[in-house]
């Protein structure tokens, strides 16, 4: 593979790490703000539950029907939590793939150049030896 090659493929690389550490960052907000409304709507029902019986009867029957108006709310902001962090975990997993890929290429292409640079450098060598039999040569004549 050219040197060009690997670094048009590095760079590409590079931009898909970038988008999927974007994404796994916007992933990783998105549990937060989901865990955070589940605390609060957890002290919300807490909150109405916590209503005395001996207040004011309808008092008491407004906070009961409101937690248990909200309860299904709950369980349904801690069955987004689940999927929110499995996609987490998904979108993790193709991040630190995709760093493995731009690592290998990064290490490619700079043993290639170093290969290259090796290659010059003997036929440099090879120009020099022959430069120095032909002087050599023509000195002994």
């Amino acid at each position: 593979m050219s040197q060009r090659h690997l670094s048009k493929l590095r760079v590409q690389a590079e931009k898909k790490l970038a988008q999927l550490g974007q994404k796994r960052d916007d992933s990783s907000l998105s549990v937060q703000l989901n865990q955070q409304q589940h605390q609060a709507l957890a002290q919300m029902i807490l909150t109405y539950r916590g209503a005395k019986e001996g207040s004011n009867v309808l008092l008491w029957q407004n906070s009961a029907s409101m937690a248990q108006v909200l309860e299904p709310m709950r369980v349904k902001l801690a069955q987004k939590e689940v999927f929110l962090q499995q996609e987490q975990l998904r979108i993790d997993r193709l991040w630190r793939k995709q760093l493995g890929r731009q690592q290998g290429l990064k290490w490619l292409e700079k043993q290639t150049h170093i290969q290259e640079q090796a290659q010059v450098a003997r036929r440099e060598q090879a120009v020099v030896d022959d430069m120095a039999g032909f002087y050599y040569k023509n000195k002994g004549q």
